[in-house]
């Protein structure tokens, strides 16, 4: 569980800041979820935008499987999106999309590696809301 809330947590920091290349997010995740992330950075970046406040979860093990090599995890999550803002990292001023979802169910799917838990797919079900 606190892999996936410090993954949270670095990304808070890592979308906040205009000149981040996003390389501490490769401690807690690897595979489909750092390549989204590092997507959506690339996509704020070319947008001059920032994240701007905090993302808030509520996230339940679902699942975890500690005879399967790498041991496995599942983390169902309440992804809040209130308070986190997109802003145009010059002035400021808000750019949130306009039909912007902001709390939706999310799984993670974790795995062990040298001894670390690492987020290695993160889907967002957006036809679910929480």
């Amino acid at each position: 569980m606190k892999a996936y809330q410090d993954w949270w947590q670095v990304q808070a920091e890592v979308f906040g800041r205009p000149d981040s290349d996003g390389y501490t997010l490769e401690q807690y995740s690897s595979g489909r979820a750092l390549s989204d992330t590092l997507v959506g950075l690339r996509q704020l970046r070319d947008a001059k935008v920032v994240m701007t406040g905090t993302p808030r979860n509520s996230p339940v093990v679902k699942a975890i499987d500690l005879k399967a090599d790498p041991q496995t995890a599942v983390i169902e999550d309440c992804v809040d999106l209130t308070d986190w803002h997109r802003v145009d990292a010059v002035t400021g001023a808000a750019k949130d999309p306009g039909q912007r979802l902001n709390r939706y169910v999310a799984k993670a799917s974790l795995r062990m590696f040298q001894e670390h838990w690492l987020i290695y797919e993160f889907t967002r079900e957006v036809d679910r809301t929480c």
